[in-house]
């Protein structure tokens, strides 16, 4: 499954308008302080534009002999050079060059409009894939090779899409058990119109939901998704080809992306996930295999006692690390799901803080956290209204620094001090005047005097 290009579009806006707001402050406060802001190498000033371009190259290059499976570097590359560019547009565009000129700002909120643009016409069109296709019941095998369980609550804005995505697999040889885990909603009936065998599961928790369904699984393959979760067709199919040819394999899985949820955490789910499980890996001495993304031999499953029922998260990673003493575990980074982003509806950081904890005391210290995740049914959020303010903080900002830094309003600002300078001088030199008219009397009346003494003076001489 190929990543979201609207993630992709993300990652290069972002990088891009920080690299704009990074280099525009630093040289703001470098003229500030009279500072030198110049690169020079063997007396030649080298611009950031020209670094911008070798940047792009560099990136071109990665994503070329990497056959774009290092995707984070290549796309954060690629945003910090374009920015780097456009920073300098009418520089190295031949236009009349003037680093503080608005025509410079306009320019660059000119590509962020682009921007801005794409991800609005590709986020419409995400929304439009989700449309559901396929209308017929699924009549479950009497021997299928390989069983579907999905646990269950209070799903029935989610499990639609999923069985949707389940029922156009391109192998057809499987099971598909549903569990509800005490559903007050619609969840139960939705399943049974999809045609997937419900079973109620009354003690309350994903890993007591996912071990019944596995216990009734009739498959001697037992792959396991989310209730929220999109699987791409060949997702069965897959997982049937990676058992067959390695009969040491006991467990097999992928990663996710989020196809919903604040674009930060879509972006980092996109382009982190794996370095951490490479993390957990190192850590734990093998792989942790995501629930959304997993399927056990049931043998395997039976002869380790399944999952530990008890744990409200992490269950998943749990009997990850234990099948990894019976046989092989094997995770494919690039065997993808997508996967409800509804837990970062509000952001990276609270998402985080709901799984961070838990993943790092398992790693760190070998223990469980017994964390009892919240009920979260919806995906719309305050913050969702209120992600643009950053963006028009941002903009403000950038104007601001060209407002401040603009030779010509310089310049205006210069002549305002001086000729307020010269109000200041007239009005003093009035206030002088009207003081000395104000004993002009007095002096006349003085010099009269003087010239009367004079005379006097005259006469008796």
């Amino acid at each position: 499954m190929q990543k979201n290009f609207k993630e992709k579009l993300a990652l290069i806006f972002i990088s891009f308008w920080t690299i704009i707001i990074i280099v525009r402050s630093l040289i703001f406060e470098n003229l500030r302080e009279n500072k030198a802001t110049q690169i020079i190498i063997k007396g030649i000033h080298i611009h950031h534009f020209f670094i911008g371009f070798v940047f792009i190259l560099i990136s071109a290059a990665i994503y070329y002999f990497t056959h774009g499976r290092k995707r984070f570097i290549p796309l954060l590359f690629f945003g910090i050079g374009l920015g780097l560019v456009f920073d300098e547009f009418f520089y190295w565009s031949k236009l009349q060059f003037d680093y503080w000129a608005i025509k410079n700002f306009f320019a660059i909120i000119t590509l962020f409009g682009i921007f801005q643009l794409l991800l609005f016409i590709f986020n419409k069109k995400q929304k439009q894939a989700h449309i559901a296709v396929y209308q017929k019941p699924y009549e479950n095998p009497e021997n299928p090779l390989v069983t579907i369980v999905i646990p269950a609550f209070n799903e029935e804005k989610f499990v639609d899409k999923t069985l949707q995505s389940i029922l156009i697999q391109d192998y057809k040889n499987f099971e598909l058990i549903v569990v509800d885990n005490n559903s007050t909603d619609n969840t139960s009936k939705i399943a049974e119109d999809f045609g997937a065998k419900v079973i109620f599961e009354p003690s309350q928790g994903v890993g007591f939901a996912r071990q019944k369904g596995f216990m009734e699984a009739k498959g001697k393959i037992i792959a396991t998704t989310d209730a929220d979760t999109i699987l791409p067709s060949n997702w069965v199919s897959r997982i049937v080809e990676e058992f067959e040819k390695d009969k040491e394999l006991v467990a097999f899985g992928g990663l996710y992306t989020l196809y919903s949820g604040a674009v930060t955490a879509r972006i980092a789910v996109s382009y982190l996930t794996y370095p951490f499980w490479l993390l957990d890996k190192f850590f734990s001495h093998g792989w942790s295999l995501p629930g959304a993304n997993l399927a056990i031999r049931k043998d395997a499953f039976l002869k380790i006692g399944g999952f530990k029922t008890e744990l409200k998260l992490g269950e998943d990673a749990n009997i990850s690390q234990r099948l990894k003493t019976i046989g092989k575990v094997k995770l494919d980074p690039d065997f993808l799901v997508q996967t409800s982003g509804r837990r970062f509806k509000n952001g990276l950081f609270c998402g985080l803080l709901t799984y961070a904890p838990n993943g790092i005391i398992r790693m760190l210290f070998k223990k469980e956290k017994f964390v009892k995740l919240t009920p979260v049914r919806i995906e719309k959020s305050l913050f969702n209204k209120l992600a643009f303010i950053p963006l028009f903080l941002s903009v403000i900002l950038l104007f601001s620094l060209f407002y401040l830094s603009n030779p010509s309003i310089a310049e205006a600002k210069y002549i305002r001090k001086v000729k307020n300078s010269i109000d200041i001088s007239k009005n003093e030199l009035k206030e002088e005047s009207q003081k000395l008219q104000k004993f002009f009397p007095d002096i006349q009346k003085i010099k009269l005097k003087i010239n009367n003494s004079k005379k006097l003076l005259e006469y008796e001489e």
